[in-house]
């Protein structure tokens, strides 16, 4: 009788040891899932951010650009007065400046753009100078 009470004694001991490794095993992979799930959660969340800075760096870029654009146009204007915004403006469309360059560098209105580019831009047939 005591050989049986071992045997079943040590076949509980294991099972009990092995309840015991499988609920360790379980409990540590719930832990790797919600590890898993918050770093998935944080890349997503710095991928947005950076997506979000790439952003505001084109914006910076363009604002940087613009109050460039003006800063020049300010000193020439200081410089010359408007005569000289139209030189300027002729020089630009003959180098093929568009319209929206001729009213942001040069300060003129888009029907004054229009009619120096017609006039000045190269291509056209009739060219005043």
């Amino acid at each position: 009788m005591p050989v049986t009470f071992i045997a079943v004694s040590t076949a509980l001991l294991a099972l009990i040891t092995a309840l015991a490794g499988w609920r360790q095993a379980r409990v540590a992979a719930e832990r790797s899932a919600a590890l898993a799930g918050a770093l998935a959660d944080a890349l997503e969340s710095s991928l947005r951010a950076e997506a979000a800075e790439a952003g505001l760096r084109a914006d910076i870029a363009d604002l940087r650009g613009r109050t460039d654009r003006l800063t020049l146009k300010q000193a020439r204007i200081e410089r010359h007065g408007t005569a000289s915004g139209y030189q300027d403006a002729i020089k630009l469309s003959q180098d093929g400046a568009d319209d929206n360059i001729l009213m942001d560098t040069c300060g003129l209105t888009r029907g004054e753009a229009q009619l120096i580019r017609n006039l000045y831009q190269p291509g056209d047939v009739a060219q005043a100078h």
